[in-house]
């Protein structure tokens, strides 16, 4: 049986330098700078989600900023998501009304 590999750790300072250049790719796509950089396209994808803003506002966001966000970003979804359920109900009632 085969053992299990060890999962790659990264320094912040690769991460960071990874999505300056999926930034900057051009006209490459996503996968291709992956490539380049030696990971997946979804791992870009999360990095850009952690250090993206802070790299493009020259890490001016302070962690209790970047929690901020955060929460207010999952507070949207919550709220788009009860908007989504009243638009159902209230398309529901109005066909009942008829």
């Amino acid at each position: 049986m085969g053992r299990k590999q060890k999962r790659k750790q990264y320094s912040e300072a690769f991460k960071r330098d990874a999505v300056r250049v999926m930034q900057a790719r051009g006209t490459k796509t996503v996968e291709e700078v992956a490539q380049e950089v030696g990971v997946e396209a979804s791992q870009l994808y999360r990095w850009q989600r952690k250090y993206g803003d802070e790299l493009e506002n020259g890490g001016a966001r302070s962690e209790s900023e970047r929690e901020e966000v955060e929460r207010l970003r999952r507070r949207l979804r919550e709220l788009e998501q009860e908007n989504t359920v009243l638009k159902k109900a209230s398309a529901h009632f109005a066909k009942e009304v008829k």
